[in-house]
């Protein structure tokens, strides 16, 4: 059976996990391609010729799903999850129109076109299959740190998603188990197996992976780098704050919030490496409430940021074009606040400063410009 002649497909993403193990929101994570772990998963059913229809299983993320709905080249729907695993396939699959389910852990976005396949062919003909690799280890069964047994490893298998069903068997298997039981289930050919229904295994990757605890984006784990500029006049009447230290200066910089320069060009360097915008998006200077913002505040909201997405700081590099004042017994402090900010050791921030020569703005004393370089991983 070829993937153009199946039956109606319709695959049902979870994503409505708390991400409780990983610590940040797993499926926001950016893979090395510039996709999140979520697009990523949804890009790959949806590829897949047989599918016919999605239907996304949204918790907190649920903007992001409905974003990926939004310009999905196929039917897309966007249902929220429920209080356990179960109760989120549940709710997908009340939305579901195909013929065949194939229900997919958003968090393994490695998943391939031929294993998709694999799975959708044996579910057709059997009415139920998930696909599984060979345990590689050796298995033990463990009360307490007491060993109890160990399992012949020729017969233990590691199931993968998409696990695939005719939708109305699925159903079937749903009402031949009461409620409290399918809340045990972590996963849906367990539900198959409690109802006495069979399941047949399909050969599975190991590059399928899901990914739970940090330890599995260590494969993926990449650097990127961005960049960051800002410029702001000096005026008479404002104080000269620059890496959240005030430095005594018969001028200051004019701005919405404090106008620390530096911390502007640090926070769009690392919102940059992460794509995640600029300050302007995360804190308008339309909104009233950034008015006079203190900038040491609002960096440590982007290092809070960055920790959301899974990223962390590897190291910035910042210079100041500054005519006068004179920076330099000032440095030392600007290196410590954005440390502190991001949670790293005063050695990866470095801060500079220098004159152009009494050229250009800068050089005639009207402003002070920074650059910064943010490198994220």
């Amino acid at each position: 059976m070829t993937a153009s002649v199946f039956p109606s497909v319709t695959a049902v993403i979870v994503a409505a996990g708390a991400s409780r193990r990983m610590g940040f929101d797993k499926l926001s994570f950016r893979l090395p391609g510039g996709s999140t772990v979520l697009q990523a998963s949804c890009a790959a059913l949806t590829a897949h010729d047989a599918v016919t229809e999605l239907v996304l299983v949204a918790g907190q993320n649920l903007a992001d799903c409905q974003a990926i709905a939004d310009a999905c080249p196929k039917p897309c729907t966007v249902v929220q999850g429920g209080a356990t695993r179960a109760d989120s396939v549940k709710n997908g699959l009340a939305a579901a129109h195909g013929e065949l389910v194939a229900i997919h852990d958003a968090a393994r976005p490695f998943v391939s076109d031929a294993l998709i396949t694999k799975a959708l062919q044996a579910a057709a003909e059997s009415g139920a299959a998930a696909p599984a690799v060979p345990v590689k280890d050796t298995i033990k069964i463990a009360k307490g740190s007491r060993v109890v047994s160990t399992p012949e490893r020729s017969t233990l298998f590691a199931v993968q998603t998409p696990q695939c069903f005719r939708t109305a068997l699925y159903r079937q298997a749903l009402d031949a188990v009461d409620t409290a039981t399918a809340a045990l289930v972590t996963d849906d050919c367990s539900l198959f197996e409690l109802a006495g229904l069979p399941v047949t295994l399909t050969e599975g990757d190991y590059a399928n992976l899901k990914i739970t605890t940090p330890e599995d984006l260590q494969k993926e784990k990449t650097m990127r780098i961005g960049h960051g500029y800002d410029v702001h006049r000096l005026v008479e009447g404002r104080k000269l704050i620059l890496g959240g230290v005030e430095i005594p200066y018969e001028k200051g910089l004019l701005g919405h919030s404090d106008a620390d320069v530096l911390l502007h060009a640090v926070m769009d360097a690392v919102l940059g490496a992460a794509a995640l915008g600029d300050i302007g998006k995360h804190f308008p200077d339309t909104d009233p409430a950034y008015k006079g913002a203190d900038s040491l505040a609002l960096t440590r909201e982007v290092a809070a940021i960055l920790t959301r997405h899974g990223y962390k700081l590897g190291n910035i590099d910042a210079t100041l074009l500054c005519q006068a004042p004179k920076l330099a017994p000032h440095i030392p402090a600007m290196r410590q606040n954005i440390a502190d900010a991001f949670g790293v050791d005063i050695s990866a921030v470095s801060v500079k400063a220098t004159t152009e020569e009494h050229l250009g703005f800068t050089g005639e004393g009207l402003g002070i410009a920074a650059h910064a370089v943010a490198l994220i991983e």
